[in-house]
Order: structure tokens, then sequence, then C-alpha cells
């Protein structure tokens, strides 16, 4: 009889039991399908069985419903509001559709419950993809949103930083000089990738203290709304319906907004290596998906009870909108140091996320075996965290990239949509396959049928941009081919390949 004890969870490592194995299949060399083309006297890393080195299992529940509040509650709902309210054309409808953004992605966060349970891994998203079609899908996932888009993300959110920021000290912040600016957010960026880093419980902790901050302030705004509201004013909501538009271009843009404003729901799926009882996640992700729903409702309506449509139809800062007007000056600055450091706060959760996803995406092969090194003094994956720092970088020197990532955010939802299906593969082609959570059919089918909706709306508004983000995806199928199956790959690649992820692992104290 074996006397050795089961194991609770899964090592961080990406190492799974049967049935699981072949998801993490992938070495060195390059990955799904990848063989080592080195003879037996070539000494090269593929021929020696390295010390796997971990990462702790240190997100407790009170850091998971941080890490997912703290990614999904960035500027949008301080700022983001009358966007929505533009489209839509009146109070009622505004606060209607946030409220069914939040019951559509809290029917996509059940959903990847299931997905999540049955493959506890960091990854998430690109571990589901390889598992139910394969490494190519898994590699476009990766490829797109944390290779391209990536640094670009995390840019956005430093720049933004940068702009309240400044906004605490000048009435006007384009005053600035612009070298002023960059040398400030990229400061700022490697100073939080630095915690990141060589901190991970330190960085638990910010995250948690962060989280409480933005939430604190958000219950600030509602609490201003509603003390308006029984000072007797009912003339702004008092509007109810009326004006409401019903264009469905309008509406789909309204959809967007309010889905990308909650779409951080997502970012616990990609460390799930990492949480300490997985079994627990459906309890994080209720807590998480309650809190920030009720809080964007009733922010909102706080907005909307202050504030009359024609404000909220221009393009002011509305929660310092609300605060000045019963705070006065000191709201007004309170919130621009509010907006800043939740900006912050957001951009220290995606870049925890983004370098859990390269380091997954290493580990299996679907990336350069590099990005799945993990610091033995640290236990955080240092190389990912270097690519994001340096990528991140890059997209603050360009400085103007508002437009672009608004107009990439679409294809998040299509990778989010094909997730769902690959759910219902599962289902079919691995029926035996362990589901300590199995969601209602309707769950999946509504992620799909939302990411399918935000996917092609778009087209109608800008194609040109969604043709060039739809193009730069389906360049990285060859780039699938050649450099991560080995198909045509010269040996002087793989064996260039394979010395350099020895030689940054002996640089970084990595694995």
């Amino acid at each position: 009889m074996d006397s050795k004890p089961k194991q609770s969870g899964l090592e961080a490592s990406n190492e799974l039991p049967p049935p699981y194995e072949d998801v993490a299949e992938g070495g060195a060399g390059g990955g799904e399908g990848a063989s080592c083309c080195c003879s037996e006297e070539c000494g090269c890393s593929c021929r020696k069985p390295r010390e796997k080195v971990t990462m702790r299992k240190n997100i407790t529940v009170l850091h998971g419903v941080c890490i997912i509040v703290g990614t999904i509650v960035g500027t949008g709902i301080f700022i983001s509001p009358n966007k929505v309210s533009m489209q839509v054309g009146s109070p009622g409808m505004s606060i209607l559709v946030w409220f069914g953004g939040g019951l559509i992605s809290t029917i996509g966060a059940i959903t990847f419950l299931e997905l999540g349970t049955m493959l506890p891994l960091n990854g998430g998203q690109m571990v589901y993809l390889k598992k139910a079609f394969g490494g190519l899908m898994a590699f476009l996932s990766c490829w797109l949103l944390h290779v391209l888009l990536g640094g670009l993300r995390r840019a956005i959110g430093f720049l933004s930083f940068g702009q309240y920021f400044w906004g605490v000290f000048y009435e006007h912040p384009d005053e600035v000089p612009g070298w002023a600016d960059t040398l400030l957010c990229i400061a700022v960026c490697w100073i939080t990738l630095s915690i990141i880093m060589i901190y991970p419980e330190l960085t638990l902790k910010v995250i948690d203290a962060v989280t409480f901050f933005k939430t604190a302030s958000l219950l600030l705004v509602i609490i201003l709304g509603f003390i308006h509201l029984c000072q007797g004013h009912t003339e702004n909501i008092g509007v109810g319906f009326q004006g409401t538009r019903w264009k469905p271009e309008e509406w789909g843009v309204a959809w967007n907004s309010v889905l990308w404003a909650y779409n951080g729901w997502i970012s616990l799926s990609v460390m799930l290596g990492e949480v300490k009882d997985y079994r627990k996640l459906p309890l994080i992700v209720g807590i998480s998906m309650t809190i920030v729903t009720v809080l964007y409702v009733l922010a909102v309506t706080s907005y909307h009870i202050a504030l009359d449509m024609d404000t909220m139809n221009s393009r002011v800062p509305i929660a310092s909108k609300v605060a000045a007007m019963k705070l006065g000056k000191a709201g007004e600055v309170f919130f621009a140091v509010a907006v800043a450091v939740s900006t912050l706060g957001n951009a220290m959760c995606a870049s925890l996320a983004a370098s859990r996803f390269l380091q997954a995406g290493g580990a299996q092969g679907i990336l350069p075996a590099c990005f799945g090194l993990v610091s033995k003094r640290f236990r955080t994956p240092i190389f990912s965290l270097l690519f994001v720092m340096v990528a991140s970088t890059l997209f603050i020197l360009i400085g103007d990239v508002y437009r672009l990532i608004n107009t990439a955010s679409f294809t998040s939802f299509a990778f989010t949509s094909l997730c769902a299906v690959g759910l219902l593969v599962m289902r079919k082609t691995l029926p035996d396959m362990p589901r300590p959570i199995k969601v209602p059919l309707v769950f999946p089918v509504v992620t799909l049928l939302a990411g399918i909706y935000l996917f092609i709306i778009p087209w109608f508004t800008n194609w040109r941009m969604c043709t060039l983000w739809t193009g730069l995806t389906v360049v990285g199928v060859p780039v699938y081919w050649v450099c991560v199956r080995g198909v045509y790959r010269p040996h002087f690649f793989t064996h260039s390949s394979d010395k350099f992820t020895r030689l940054m692992g002996k640089i970084l104290q990595s694995e």
C-alpha cells in the first residue's frame, strides 16, 4: 500500500498529475512536439536535468480578492462612466448597463472557475486553450495579449499615474514638460516592478493596501452622492430613462467600455499555481465580483444623482467633480491622489499577472525557455518581469498609445470566447477529467455570445485598426511553427536558445 501522503494542491512549477501531464510538456528547446537535435556529447541543458525552482504558494483568500478587485478597479470607474452615459443617453439605462456588465462578467468568472479547478496552474487561459485546442491557440493568446500588447497595457497604467500625479500639484498638468513626465513614469515603472521581483510578499501587502484605499475612495463618492440625494436633489436622477438612445453601434461602444472596466476578473486565473488552496476559488470569485459590481453600480448611481446629463456627457473627471461639489478644492485634490494610487495599483496587479502568464508560457514550451526561469533567491519569474519592465519602458517612451489600446481591447474578448468554447469541447473530448466544479451550460454559452458580440462590434466603428490587430495576431502563426514547433528551425537557433537560457539562469540565479 502506498504510504505517500496525497497532495491537496498542485505545484506552481506547472507539474501535473495524470491525466494532465500533457498540458505541461515542452522543454528548454521550445515546446510542444519539439525534439532536441543535439548529439549525446553536446552537453546542453536538454540532456541535463535541472533542479526545479517553484514559486511559493502565498496567495490567500484575502490576497486573491484584493488581486481581482485591484486589477478591475483602475481609472475607469473614476473617469469613464461619462463615455457610457454619452452612448446610452439616460441615467436609468446607464445604471442598468453597468449592472448588466457586472452580471455578464460574473458569469464569465464562474465559467473560468470550472477551467481553473480542472487545471489549477499558472497561465490561465493559455493553459486552457492548450488543453482544448493545442499549442497554436495558446501561443496566439500569449503572442497578442502579453508579447505585443503586454507592455502597451502596463504603459497605459504608468502614463495615467503620471497624468494624475501632476494633477495634485498643477491645475493644468499639461504644463509639465514631457521629459519630466516620461522620467517620472519610467522611474515608477522600474520601482514597482523591482518590488514585484524582489519582494513577493510585500507586493501582496501593497496590493491589499491599495485595494482597500481604492474601495474607500469609491465609498466616499457613493456617500457624497447619496448625501446630495438626501438633501432633496432629485432633478438629475429623476430623468430616469428619458432620452435613451438605441443605435446598435453606440450600444456596442457602451458595452465594450463597461465590460473592459470589469475585465480584471480574469487576473487570478493567471496565477492559480500560487494560490494556497484552489478549492477556495469560488469564495474568492464570489466575494470579488460582488464587491466590484455593487461598488460600480452605486458609484455610477451617485454620479447621476450629483451631475446632470450635460456634465456626464462631457469629458470632465466626474469623481473629482462630485468631490469638488461637496468638499471643495480639498476633495478635488484627494480624488486626484485616489485616481493616481488606483492607477498604480492596477498597473502593479496587471504586471504581476503578466509575469506569471509569461513564466507559464516558458515552462510549458509555448515561449522560449528563458521566460520560465524562476529566481532561486526570490522565487519570482525574474526574466519575465525584466521583459515586462523593458516592454513597458519602450511604450512609455512612445507616449501616445491610448488610441491603440482602446481599439485593441476587442481582441482579448475573442480569446475569452475561445476559452468558453474550450470548456464545451473538453466536456466532450475529456468527459472523465476531474471537475471539482461543473457549471451549468448556460454560463459558457453566455460568455461565448458576449465575447462574439464584443469582437464583432468594433469592426463597424474602426475596421482599419481591427484589421491591423487581427493581422498582427495572424503573424503569430508562422512564428509559432518556426520558433516553437521547430519546423524549418536551424540547428544553431536551438543551440543558441539553450545557451542563452543557461546563461540567463546563471546571471539571474534562476533554475
